[in-house]
């Protein structure tokens, strides 16, 4: 695997993660799939295995090793999922807590371990749903912690304008609707296609001038 620097997709082995690797490396784009558990071979996919997000660099940095690639010229992260449960007051706390955790925090852990392998200039994409412009009753935790995601993403891009000679470009790209031929969403009004999905996280890659937030 060597040519152009990679696209670096984390959480690569969930739903909509799976297919952001599928549709890149379709539309010919070299793909870093990282995740936990094991990600389908694919021409063009190179899996990069880690078990914890400190682990992550290294992990990266081994496997375009072995590959002999370069390092990611792209982050895209498709962290956390959804879910739909007991109304917040009568959640399980322990789950508000792991949710935070895996949904919220997990982006801000995979931002410090991961910009540190870009150039300045590369883009750092991270996907958000429609829960978090929406307040979903039963899946109030998700429409939570996205609200906060798309504030850390504000500010994260905020803070790297302060240093524009080193810092990467962050983006939001926001599916608006339930994304097709995921059994989890209860008869969506709406869907998006995987590959309405990847055409627009695409556009965000390629332009250095594309909006912070990018809606699909």
């Amino acid at each position: 695997m060597t040519g152009p620097r990679p696209v670096l997709v984390v959480g690569a082995s969930g739903y909509v993660g799976s297919r952001v690797v599928q549709g890149l490396a379709a539309d010919g784009r070299a793909v870093l799939a990282a995740a936990r558990r094991p990600v389908p071979d694919a021409d063009g996919v190179l899996p990069v295995r880690y078990d914890t997000v400190t682990d992550l660099p290294d992990a990266v940095r081994a496997a375009c090793g072995r590959a002999g690639a370069p390092l990611p010229g792209a982050v895209v992260a498709s962290i956390g999922g959804w879910h739909k449960g007991a109304a917040l007051l009568d959640d399980d706390p322990e789950r508000w807590t792991a949710t935070l955790a895996s949904h919220l925090t997990a982006h801000l852990d995979a931002a410090r371990a991961l910009v540190p392998l870009l150039r300045p200039g590369d883009p750092y994409v991270v996907l958000n749903g429609s829960a978090s412009r929406e307040a979903m009753a039963g899946s109030g935790v998700i429409s939570v912690t996205g609200a906060g995601l798309a504030m850390l993403v504000q500010v994260l891009r905020l803070e790297a304008e302060q240093r524009p000679s080193a810092a990467v470009r962050f983006h939001e790209l926001v599916i608006d609707h339930a994304v097709a031929g995921d059994d989890r969403n209860e008869d969506p009004a709406q869907t998006r296609t995987p590959a309405q999905v990847v055409h627009a996280l695409g556009e965000v890659l390629d332009q250095p001038g594309a909006p912070a937030v990018v809606h699909v």
